[in-house]
């Protein structure tokens, strides 16, 4: 037993304390270095009509570190970086999100193509076994939460690439309370660059 002033450890409780930040290193060593960067938005689809102030605009920065990992284990913080000038729309600081292995993403799949102020669909999610009743699956790697925007929920999907500038990351949003065949929320893609 280790006595700490007039603290007594025993040997099991001295175990946990050392071997959470053991955990949290393996973990962390799970996730490739590339998903924990700083990004800023590059371009933002919003379906026009749609109230812009409840959405992310260009320059927003944001960051997901290795030190915001949650209590549980698995869960990583979603970081919005404000500003003087500008913020983030409330429910993305609460936005917890957790890796999914799969394949590098190494170029931007056509489907990813953001054109601001023009809706977008995404045959190539659909195609690929994703489904809102269950668990969102990709192929690709990537950062997957749940969260609220404007009271509603949605599906946060973030595809990092390992690449420097533009669309080295792409947030799809998509509705949660829709059943049936996918369809991307009027949020559509955010595309982010290293900042």
């Amino acid at each position: 037993m280790l006595r700490i002033g007039k603290l007594s450890l025993s040997a099991p409780v001295l175990f946990l304390i050392i071997a959470a930040p053991l955990a949290v290193q393996a973990q962390t060593a799970a996730i490739p270095a590339y998903f924990f960067k700083q990004w800023s938005v590059q371009s933002n689809c919003i379906e026009q009509g749609f109230n812009p102030a409840e959405q992310t605009r260009v320059g927003l920065k944001f960051a997901i570190s290795p030190d915001s990992l949650a209590t549980d284990g698995v869960s990583y913080k979603f970081q919005p970086i404000n500003s003087a000038a500008q913020g983030w729309p409330a429910g993305w600081s609460q936005l917890t999100l957790e890796y999914r292995p799969g394949t590098q993403m190494t170029v931007i799949p056509a489907d990813f193509a953001c054109v601001p102020g023009e809706p977008s669909s995404s045959a190539l999610l659909a195609m690929s076994h994703f489904t809102q009743s269950a668990e969102p699956y990709y192929e690709y790697e990537h950062w997957y939460g749940e969260g609220a925007l404007h009271g509603e929920p949605h599906h946060f999907l973030i595809f990092p690439r390992n690449v420097s500038g533009n669309d080295s990351a792409i947030i799809i949003i998509l509705d949660a309370g829709t059943s049936g065949t996918v369809q991307l929320d009027q949020d559509g893609s955010i595309h982010s660059g290293d900042h």
